[in-house]
């Protein structure tokens, strides 16, 4: 679409702020599962916000998951990034970058010893139950590495971070 177009619709990317409603629930249910006693849960972490190369005048690059999960004993976290969209959109696109080969060792340089990727992605609505992008899903990432939050179902969400905490921080 040519850019006299794109400037015409009524309706811009970056207009949907929808996806603010599910990083919340995210945290939220996070909360809510997860020991607090034995894991904090917190929400937009600033751990990667500048991992990558500066552009002159020192801006920012890097990332801002929408929450990290950090264990109380032994200060272990992952990340989590939670991604929604309807049957139209390319956030599943936009969330491999997270699932790339230099991503996975740019976070086991951060996180040296880790034996994982602490990095893993929440598909929400159609993300989750769309064929279309679901299909793809186990061809583009490692297992475990990515939940699919079908209805937001709590009990699920609380069973994959359960699962996420026992096996990588409390090891």
């Amino acid at each position: 679409m040519d850019s006299e177009r794109l400037s015409a619709r009524l309706k811009q990317p970056g207009h949907d702020r929808t996806f603010e409603t599910s990083e919340a629930n995210f945290i939220q249910a996070a909360r809510n599962c997860l020991d607090p006693n034995k894991y904090e849960v917190v929400a937009s972490p600033s751990d990667l916000v500048r991992i990558f190369e500066q552009l002159d005048g020192g801006r920012a690059l890097g990332v801002q998951p929408e929450a990290a999960i950090i264990s109380k004993a032994n200060g272990r976290r992952f990340f989590v990034e939670v991604k929604k969209q309807g049957d139209r959109g390319n956030a599943e696109e936009r969330a491999c970058k997270h699932h790339t080969v230099q991503f996975y060792k740019t976070l086991a340089a951060l996180y040296p010893g880790y034996g994982f990727h602490p990095y893993v992605t929440v598909f929400c609505e159609s993300l989750a139950t769309n064929p279309r992008y679901t299909s793809k899903f186990k061809y583009l990432y490692e297992p475990d590495h990515y939940f699919l939050w079908k209805g937001y179902d709590r009990d699920g969400l609380c069973t994959y971070l359960n699962e996420r905490c026992s096996t990588w921080l409390d090891g």
